[in-house]
């Protein structure tokens, strides 16, 4: 049952509107692992759940973590829900709206 948790929490918070992303942690990993592999950015324990995520520019990072909270908190089982803003997207790093067009073919010149 922990990999369906793990999994419905790690959905949850990336719907997120200031959510770009969850986040593995640095030298301490916030995973949930399971045979054969783990869920990045979301670890359930016994009394505790964590969501380490990285959030979108120019929103307040206590908005990001109440968006977080309220989206898991329903899907922890009754367990604390501790939300961890762990990086910044950048604008250069979101991907774009749209995939760029083909060229527009060019008319022959007389």
């Amino acid at each position: 049952m922990e990999a369906d948790t793990a999994d419905t929490i790690a959905a949850a918070a990336v719907r997120c509107p200031a959510v770009a992303s969850l986040h593995g942690g640095g030298t301490r990993r916030i995973a949930t692992y399971l045979p054969g592999r783990r869920v990045e950015g979301v670890r359930v324990g016994p009394d505790r759940v964590a969501v380490a995520v990285v959030a979108v520019p120019g929103v307040p990072v206590i908005a990001v973590a109440d968006q977080v909270r309220s989206a898991v908190e329903p899907l922890s089982g009754g367990r604390p829900v501790d939300v961890h803003v762990a990086d910044l997207q950048l604008p250069e790093d979101r991907p774009p709206a749209l995939p760029p067009g083909p060229s527009a073919p060019t008319a022959p010149q007389h």
